[in-house]
């Protein structure tokens, strides 16, 4: 495939006092996040990415944003060093959409993470049988938690979270098409392909053990029962917020913020919990929404936890 050659961005985001004055980037109707390849050039990223050559030993982990990336890169980086022992690369640095220069993802060997829907994965990869984790969360929580988190970049400036659902979750600026139809995608690829490994964030958190189990399974990775316990426990929320904080040695999160002018210490790690949607869905809000997972999955048959 030819080089990945970026596109000037300065004369792009420079211009303008403030990122957030940016349109969303998209290409052909695929609304993105304001991450700088797609603003750079939405097509030439998204064809990149599913282009990439990947190690033959590179693992995907597909998520709609907010739905435990970092929780289960942590697992199954563990699970795959045979250690429950934290990794000391933060996830970004392996986040390829985040990446200004994703040629460095070429011929890679490990796990990598991505947001970008199902067709447009890299193609090698999926056509050989590569492995792909996929993690599904409910959409209320991850609601609630994207806008939190663009709140703590400082991208969403005047939004109430009702404003937010309507423009940017449930309406066509929704970011990667929106969790409905990037979930519908998914969970029909993973029914029919043997290499998807498809993991409820809400599952993993009522009963761990067993969902590590089936992720070292998928893996192929012989652990005992000792260190699934060990995985476990060094991977509760309480003890990943404060590792994030403790044991990365690189700042991979807040260079990409800083090359996009925005606050450069986000808020990775919320709350983790199931049912947080309560606080902040309207009686009416919810019935709306309600509505629309009732006519955008009807055709899909998915057991949401949503408490």
């Amino acid at each position: 495939m030819p080089p990945y050659i970026p596109l000037i961005i300065d004369e792009k985001i420079m211009a303008y006092s403030d990122v957030r004055d940016l349109e969303w980037p998209n290409y052909e109707d695929l609304y993105l996040p304001k991450l700088v390849p797609f603003l750079r050039d939405a097509k030439q990223a998204l064809q990149y990415i599913k282009d990439l050559q990947l190690g033959k030993d590179a693992i995907i982990l597909a998520t709609y944003p907010r739905s435990g990336t970092h929780w289960i890169w942590e697992i199954t980086g563990m699970l795959l060093k045979g250690k429950a022992e934290y990794s000391k690369v933060s996830r970004e640095q392996v986040f390829v959409e985040g990446l200004s220069d994703m040629s460095q993802m070429q011929s890679y060997n490990g796990v990598i993470s991505t947001h970008v829907p199902f067709e447009w994965l890299p193609k090698q990869h999926v056509d050989n049988g590569g492995k792909i984790i996929y993690v599904v969360r409910n959409p209320k929580d991850t609601a609630v938690s994207i806008h939190s988190f663009l709140c703590s970049i400082g991208l969403i400036r005047s939004n109430t979270f009702e404003e937010f659902i309507h423009e940017l979750y449930l309406g066509r600026k929704a970011m990667y098409g929106g969790w409905f139809e990037y979930n519908k995608s998914f969970i029909q690829e993973a029914r029919r392909r043997d290499q998807i490994l498809m993991l409820s964030y809400e599952k993993l958190k009522r009963n761990t053990e067993a969902e590590i189990r089936r992720l070292a399974s998928f893996l192929g990775v012989k652990c005992t029962e000792g260190l699934i316990t060990e995985i476990s426990e060094l991977t509760s929320f309480s003890k990943l917020q404060q590792a994030d904080k403790s044991v990365r040695e690189d700042k991979k999160m807040a260079d990409i913020m800083k090359e996009l002018q925005l606050n450069e210490a986000p808020t990775v790690y919320r709350k983790g919990e199931i049912g947080d949607w309560k606080n902040y869905f309207t009686v009416a809000l919810n019935e709306e929404f309600d509505k629309a997972y009732a006519e955008r999955m009807n055709d899909v048959d998915l057991q949401i936890e949503f408490e």
